[in-house]
């Protein structure tokens, strides 16, 4: 936190210590007479084994004047721990949110990805089929899916994008979808995952119905088929529920097709823009899918392996 009359003296404010990495940042202004407006982010990125302080100067300008501060504080902060996915962190009645993500053995570097064309809209920004080089072992070059995060996304999305890579670290199964690396040296961030071709169960069903426009010439899936995919997402399941891990939105749109017609459970947030009416945000928090949810879960806002089971 900064007083004003520390700002007023430093002509700004100091942030030190930084590890490498990508930081979003925003500060807000607060007096006896409440909070102000928070800031539009503002994303940086601290290079690796620098040989100086790195430092962010906060000029905020008309922001902050006698006027509308007083003798108001204002606070930033530059903890480079994971906050939770939550738009405004508090704590003792400080209001702040940062970000850091540290690479590690799961970054790629830029210059191995090439974009080749649009898949479509995901969560947080378009999502692309390229090539990466070297993210497959024994496969010089693999086509894969390319997701991105909108210049203009929100605090909340930049930091939900980068906690889901970082969730899908952990995963290594067969019906699940494979994270394969991120690129966070500079901008943009780039997600690169395993790239399901006949894209989601919902979207792909829907396109063998006889009398469809875009039906690939295929025949509704047969009996067996179905018992098959469902098979392959049960087998998903197991795993993330062994894992202790909860999914919270099974649903077809989050179920993906790849290349062989193997169902996997979907990375967790690429169509949900796509079927934005299938959800319900309650009071500013995360989007619900309320169609699909258990009572206790809509009642409570619990979620076990008990709920992703309903």
């Amino acid at each position: 936190c900064v007083s004003r009359q520390e700002y007023k003296k430093l002509g700004g404010a100091k942030l030190t210590h930084l590890n490498p990495g990508n930081y979003s940042a925003r500060v807000q202004a607060t007096s006896l007479a409440g909070n102000g407006s928070w800031t539009e982010p503002v994303s940086f990125y601290v290079q690796p084994k620098c040989k100086i302080n790195v430092c962010w100067l906060c000029q905020t300008g008309g922001l902050l004047n006698s006027d509308r501060l007083g003798n108001g504080v204002l606070y930033a902060s530059v903890n480079p721990e994971y906050f939770s996915a939550s738009d405004e962190v508090e704590h003792h009645g400080l209001f702040f949110l940062s970000l850091v993500y540290v690479p590690d053995e799961w970054e790629v570097p830029r210059e191995k990805i090439t974009m080749c064309r649009e898949l479509g809209q995901g969560s947080f920004g378009m999502v692309y089929e390229g090539i990466a080089k070297g993210v497959v072992k024994d496969e010089p070059e693999t086509r894969v899916a390319i997701k991105t995060v909108n210049e203009s996304a929100s605090m909340r999305e930049r930091i939900e994008f980068l906690n889901e890579a970082s969730v899908m670290k952990e995963f290594n199964c067969h019906h699940v979808v494979r994270l394969l690396g991120v690129v966070s040296q500079g901008q943009p961030t780039l997600v690169i995952m395993e790239l399901m071709t006949r894209g989601d169960l919902k979207s792909y069903l829907r396109s063998l119905r006889p009398d469809t426009e875009n039906n690939p010439g295929q025949a509704p899936p047969t009996l067996k088929k179905m018992i098959q995919m469902a098979g392959e997402i049960a087998d998903g399941m197991a795993y993330l529920n062994a894992n202790k891990f909860v999914h919270r939105d099974l649903a077809a749109r989050n179920c993906m097709v790849a290349e062989d017609f193997t169902v996997k459970i979907g990375d967790f947030g690429m169509t949900r823009d796509i079927y934005e009416t299938d959800y319900y945000r309650k009071g500013g928090k995360g989007l619900l899918p309320v169609r699909w949810m258990s009572p206790e879960s809509l009642k409570d806002g619990v979620f076990t392996t008990h709920s992703d089971v309903w």
